[in-house]
């Protein structure tokens, strides 16, 4: 009897799950101190690193192979024998298990697992052979072997294993000649440590697939169905698997180990001799284009592209269809909101506390009550401060905001434009906007409709930005819809790129 059995198995199994718990709080404290180096390990990650995918699920299948354990060749008893091992005859089979185990990725380079397999394993010399039922509780810690210089993602990744587990057997032995047991089944649970290699490779970042072979020692050799009093016996553990990882991010395992900063210094010289070449290039065509401008005849005081001397509306922007002047069914919306703010006020002057709607015609609405400081005299004309009100009211639907081909991004010469519309509408609290985004002819109807939504949002996200609640902004993508001028020309292009401001 050996010493484990006059220990009893049930306190060995205790001492087992001590031995497992110790392993685990140990690790868990040398990771923990180890966590300020980990993260600064993921910075080819341009987010936040704890976001990448670092646990996942995974089943597999397993080849238990019985090895030879030479110490049986001679006893200390002075009696030889020879140890009973796998797929060594008619009477052992190629054994196999199953199981599930759960993952978590502590670094790019670290992990742990724990999992649970049972099958059953077989061996034999040339007189007796066994057959048991196993299973295994078993925590394992995987080192993953990467290069530090690397462009891509990984998708196979080598690793190294050592593994620890509480092995449980119910074994028979029984002679080979007439299957005659050969003494009481025993049962019992033993520890058991391995270590092995591997390698995962990742069909995407939520699945991937593995395989990795262990060395495997137990320390008990009633493992086979009799207990030589050696204590030992080995066994070969080749596995197979897939595994879930749960998250939206890549996985951890797929970034680089570490950083070499030689990287990094190359490319900030790079980028600051990309930058100076760029802002080389802006000096250049800044200085070529204001000696341009500055040409006789080249004055462009509206800045819609066309230059004072063929712009019959030199002070607003306008299209190049219509001379610079902008369309005449908005001139004509124009002017009828001028008449018709003007119609309030001389209304206003026989009733000062009445409040007027424009024309609804125009789409907007105009609240008009005249201050008692107002130099109002009647007849309809505007006192000084209900023109200053309705000058910047006419701005904001005046001038729309004009984008890049292809693009959402806003321009920054639109900036000052918007800042006035979003001192109006600080100014005007019962104002709302609309907004509608349109795009040149390039393109599908759908897709010009999404960019042309995407327009109008990056305006109302702008003002939003600027004090003004969501509630009060409506955005919507109109496309390629109701072009203001000729597709056929790169300044009619130009004009069609725009999101249109609405005020109600």
């Amino acid at each position: 009897m050996n010493y484990f059995e006059k220990l009893g198995m049930p306190v060995y199994n205790k001492i087992t799950s001590i031995v497992i718990l110790i392993s685990i709080l140990f690790l868990s404290s040398v990771l923990k101190a180890q966590e300020p180096s980990i993260q600064s390990l993921n910075t080819e990650n341009k987010g936040n690193p704890n976001r990448l995918n670092r646990f996942s699920l995974g089943l597999k299948v397993s080849h238990l192979y019985d090895l030879k354990y030479s110490a049986f060749d001679l006893l200390s008893t002075g009696a030889s024998a020879n140890d009973l091992q796998g797929l060594n005859g008619p009477k052992t089979a190629f054994d196999m298990a199953a199981g599930i185990d759960v993952n978590y990725f502590f670094s790019p380079l670290f992990s742990m697992d724990f999992g649970y397999e049972q099958g059953k394993i077989t061996g034999a010399n040339k007189t007796e052979y066994y057959e048991s039922s196993v299973g295994f509780y078993s925590l394992g810690a995987n080192i993953s072997l990467k290069r530090s210089l690397r462009a891509k993602d990984y998708k196979f990744v080598p690793f190294l294993r050592a593994s620890i587990s509480s092995a449980q057997y119910e074994s028979e032995r029984k002679l080979i000649s007439d299957d005659f047991p050969l003494g009481p089944k025993l049962s019992g649970s033993a520890l058991m440590y391995g270590f092995g290699l591997g390698a995962r490779y990742y069909i995407n970042k939520n699945w991937s697939v593995y395989i990795m072979s262990e060395y495997n020692t137990i320390t008990t050799d009633a493992w086979d169905g009799y207990d030589y009093g050696s204590g030992r016996d080995q066994m070969l553990r080749s596995s197979v698997g897939i595994k879930y990882a749960f998250g939206r991010n890549k996985h951890v395992d797929q970034t680089l180990a570490w950083q070499d900063n030689r990287v990094d210094h190359l490319q900030a010289r790079l980028d600051e001799q990309v930058n100076q070449a760029v802002k080389n290039i802006n000096d250049s065509v800044n200085q070529t284009l204001a000696s341009y401008l500055n040409r006789p005849g080249s004055k462009d005081s509206d800045e819609d592209g066309i230059v004072d001397k063929f712009d019959k509306c030199p002070d607003v922007p306008g299209l190049f269809s219509n001379n610079g002047c902008p369309p005449v069914d908005e001139m004509k919306k124009l002017e009828e909101k001028i008449k018709s703010v003007e119609a309030a006020m001389a209304k206003a002057n026989d009733e000062p506390s009445v409040k007027t709607k424009a024309d609804s015609n125009t789409n907007s609405s105009v609240s008009v009550v005249p201050s008692p400081s107002s130099s109002n005299t009647g007849g309809g004309k505007l006192s000084e401060d209900e023109k200053y009100r309705l000058k910047n009211e006419l701005l904001v639907e005046m001038y729309p905001i004009r984008f890049p081909h292809n693009s959402y991004q806003i321009n920054a010469e639109s900036y000052q434009h918007l800042n006035t519309v979003a001192v109006v509408l600080r100014n005007n609290p019962a104002y709302k906007i609309k907004l509608t985004g349109y795009t040149d002819g390039t393109g599908s109807a759908e897709y010009n409709k999404k960019l042309g939504k995407q327009r109008a949002d990056a305006v109302a996200t702008y003002l939003e930005s600027r004090g003004i609640v969501k509630e009060r902004i409506s955005a919507l993508g109109e496309g390629k819809n109701q072009p203001l001028d000729d597709n056929n020309s790169k300044i009619g292009k130009a004009n069609n790129r725009r999101v249109e401001l609405l005020l109600d």
